[in-house]
């Protein structure tokens, strides 16, 4: 098995952006790339909504739901931005994008699956990351972009309870406390003293 840096499994199924400005066309990416088996890169959705665009806006804000939305009707996905609960999207079972508020930075994320306790996330800048339930929904916008064709594709990529465990943190709360170590170095024998 070869051996991976951690950020190549962060990105092991997240589009990185390139720019500070490009976290919508990497979503796009991610979302047709590992979602709906349609391989695509960041540069070439980044030109194309560039070009079709209100330059202007994008220059200045970003790549908006509506530039993301004309991009997946150019090639064949029906796409429209909902207002949808979090708990809405876990009943759809389908990944789709949306815009998060993370103190101040907008910015696109996947949601790639979700459970009662947490959720998953493509984010372009920072890959793959799990969140609590209660966390995200402080974040979430409550608007979502979602593909309403090739729904079977997407419900066999969305990540659920079925393949949760995949996605499951390190168990790091298992292990000996910090204390209980501290504890025991002051309790070992000095040195001759057995």
């Amino acid at each position: 098995m070869p051996v991976k840096s951690y950020k190549e499994v962060l990105f092991g199924d997240v589009i990185r952006q390139e720019y500070d400005f490009s976290c919508g066309s990497a979503a796009v990416a991610s979302l047709l790339t590992y979602h709906y088996g349609h391989p695509v890169n960041e540069e070439t959705i980044f030109q194309v909504m560039f070009e079709q665009g209100d330059q202007g806006k994008i220059r200045k804000s970003g790549f908006s739901l509506l530039d993301m939305r004309n991009y997946l009707e150019t090639k064949g996905f029906k796409a429209d931005g909902f207002k949808v609960p979090l708990s809405k999207m876990q009943e759809l079972g389908v990944p789709g994008i949306t815009l998060v508020n993370f103190d101040g930075y907008m910015h696109f994320v996947v949601i790639k699956g979700m459970n009662n306790h947490s959720v998953i996330l493509g984010d372009p800048s920072r890959g793959t990351i799990q969140m609590k339930y209660a966390d995200f929904e402080r974040y979430y916008s409550g608007i979502v972009l979602l593909i309403r064709n090739h729904v079977d594709i997407a419900r066999n990529s969305y990540i659920s309870d079925d393949n949760y465990s995949l996605y499951a943190p390190a168990p790091v709360d298992s292990g000996v406390s910090r204390n209980s170590l501290g504890v025991f170095s002051i309790t070992l024998p000095e040195s001759g003293e057995y």
